[in-house]
């Protein structure tokens, strides 16, 4: 239910240059242990997945080091043993067990390389599995949690920015949790093993590569620290992007109506152009990053091959030796030189967890208490009471002040009054969307604060003035999954609310599709299966925000038809935007300005020539109403 525009919280912490959210760059150190720790958690109920995935990293690992081994031995044994040959007995030819022990260990090499293909599948196809399942369970988590709540809490935030943390901030974290966060743990795993095997193969070869690796770690260590902000600065400006196309996509009538289109597109290209700029920041940074990350690995690289160079010349070093050392420092350097990557997909993520983790540690100030009342108010009972009711939306800004009545049961109170009296405040507070921040309400005496939450909503029927159809079908739009929705009550609801007829019109009765906002339907049949939804539920109490003013004669005859089966033998609360529709409530409340300034049946305010009196003036001046 939406409030009136003049009563809504202005957005907090804008910024002097920018009219959109501050709270969507969210700060944080470097490296950030605690947020470290929270991604782990959320990946630990998945961990045999991760264990699975590191098996696989290790048998690939083993894979490596062998085809290196592979060569050294091909090469410092049979055809080191026919070079001398060769030297020993001038242009002889190669022995064959020389060729056979060739063949044999050529046949190895391409044995390890196919049984290395498949793992590299298992590899990609595991990890893969791994991060999708990862990144589901916390998107469904995102989504549970912000449906729990408050509506203020909405009124700050711009859809778009909602939905970019559901979609694409969760996304983000996809390739942490495959190519960063496991691979990572092994590449470190990689790095001891490698430098142990090193020093075990040629010490002093060894010292010089573990001498020169801090300056690539180095390298690493300084570009970490504009990453961070980098990919925070980019998730900050996409999700206001698409905040503002959210919303011009839903106003998209309006635009067109206004002639926007210019404005509204060189706003997009203003945000567009912020966005652009943080994702050019983030290139170059990448840019410079990687040039100097590789004229390191080749300056360690020159050191090798100059000192081992010398080592061979002077026959202290074979060289098939020297080939595995080579090639084992270019499997030693490819993960220290991929940590830049590897931290930069784990800053992109940790930019991205922030924000999601912002969502999670959000508490609902709206909820069940701990040993809430889950009892449900009897049928034709349901006493309720607003006790010295006020409201603020901005601290400061009173709403509602002092607001004291009661509805008891089985009777109809309607609500009157000006744009922005306060009227649809009240149903707000009285469905818990928002908490009184004055005085109380009860139901049979008993705060409604003190209910279970869903408990409390399921005895309530809601129709509002313009309301919301989900793309579906229309027996889903009815039922909504509600368990208490029988086949037979939907029936009778469908009866009384005057929806069969539209179902009949609908090609597919029940299992039409409805497009999304119920586009495909006009006002009148969308409330009169608002009517339905409502009456299927069976409540104890309607909540019913009026408005039939955009309708036909004879679709408002149906609507109106609809109602009283609607209210029939309930309590309700009625939102009474034209004065004909309430003559016959059992009370009439006239609210002004956020106070109750008038109660009492049609005639009664009448008689008294107040403000009911002179909006029943207004409405009908000309006309034969009485």
């Amino acid at each position: 239910m939406s409030t009136k525009a003049s009563t809504k919280p202005a957005k907090a912490g804008a910024s002097k240059d920018d009219d959109d959210p501050v709270e969507e760059f969210v700060g944080g150190r470097v490296w950030d242990s605690k947020l470290a720790l929270r991604l782990a958690r959320e990946a630990r109920p998945h961990w045999k997945l991760f264990a699975g995935a590191f098996g696989v990293l290790a048998v690939l690992f083993g894979l490596e080091l062998a085809g290196p081994w592979i060569l050294r031995s091909a090469i410092d044994g049979p055809v080191q043993g026919a070079i001398a040959d060769r030297a020993a007995q001038s242009g002889s030819d190669i022995a064959p067990e020389h060729l056979r022990n060739l063949w044999l260990w050529a046949a190895a090499y391409l044995a390890c390389s196919v049984v290395t293909a498949c793992f590299r599948y298992l590899e990609v196809a595991h990890l893969g599995r791994t991060g999708q399942t990862v990144i589901a369970d916390l998107r469904a988590k995102v989504f549970r949690h912000i449906q729990t709540l408050e509506l203020a809490w909405f009124d700050r935030r711009p859809t778009g920015s909602l939905v970019t943390r559901v979609t694409s901030d969760i996304e983000n974290l996809n390739e942490m949790f495959t190519s960063g966060l496991v691979t990572l743990g092994f590449d470190l795993v990689r790095i001891v093993v490698l430098l142990v095997v090193l020093f075990t193969l040629h010490w002093k070869l060894a010292l010089v590569v573990a001498l020169l690796m801090p300056l690539l770690v180095g390298v690493s260590l300084v570009f970490r620290g504009g990453a961070r902000n980098a990919h925070r600065d980019v998730r900050a400006r996409l999700s206001r992007l698409n905040g503002y196309l959210q919303e011009v996509l839903s106003g998209v009538r309006v635009v067109q109506v206004f002639r926007r289109e210019a404005r509204v597109s060189a706003r997009f290209g203003e945000l567009l152009e912020r966005y652009l700029t943080a994702n050019v920041r983030t290139i170059l940074l990448f840019a410079l990053f990687f040039p100097a990350l590789d004229l390191v690995v080749n300056g360690i690289q020159a050191a090798t091959l100059w000192s081992g160079g010398v080592d061979i010349a002077g026959g202290a070093l074979e060289v098939g030796l020297f080939i595995q050392f080579w090639l084992y420092v270019n499997k030693l350097l490819d993960p220290v030189r991929e940590l830049g990557e590897r931290y930069n997909i784990l800053q992109s993520a940790f930019a991205s967890s922030e924000r999601i983790f912002q969502v999670l540690d959000t508490k609902p100030t709206i909820s069940s208490p701990p040993q809430a009342l889950a009892r449900k108010p009897a049928p034709r009972a349901g006493h309720v009471r607003f006790e010295n009711v006020g409201f603020e939306y901005v601290p400061g800004s009173p709403v509602l002040s002092n607001v004291s009545f009661e509805i008891p049961p089985g009777t109809t109170v309607a609500v009157v009054g000006a744009t922005g009296a306060g009227k649809t405040t009240l149903v707000n507070l009285l469905l818990r969307f928002y908490e009184p921040t004055s005085g109380r309400i009860t139901i049979d005496g008993v705060d409604l604060r003190e209910f279970d939450l869903s408990a409390l909503r399921a005895q309530f029927g809601l129709v509002l003035q313009e309301d919301f159809l989900f793309a579906g079908t229309v027996r889903e739009n009815l039922v909504m999954e509600r368990e208490e929705v029988s086949d037979e009550s939907l029936e009778l609801a469908l009866e009384a609310s005057r929806a069969e007829d539209v179902i009949e019109r609908l090609p597919g009765g029940l299992q039409a599709p409805v497009a999304e906002r119920g586009a495909t339907l006009s006002t009148g049949e969308r409330q009169l299966l608002a009517i339905a939804r409502a009456l299927a539920g069976r409540p104890h109490f309607v909540v019913l925000d009026e408005a039939t003013a955009s309708v036909d004669s004879e679709t408002e005859h149906q609507i109106e038809e609809a109602k009283e089966n609607l209210l029939a033998g309930r309590s309700a609360l009625v939102i009474a935007h034209r004065l004909s529709t309430v003559r016959r409530a059992d009370l009439i409340l006239v609210m002004h300005r956020g106070q109750l300034r008038e109660s009492g049946t049609h005639e009664e305010l009448l008689r008294q020539g107040g403000i009911y009196a002179r909006l029943y003036t207004l409405q009908f001046a000309g006309s034969n109403a009485s």
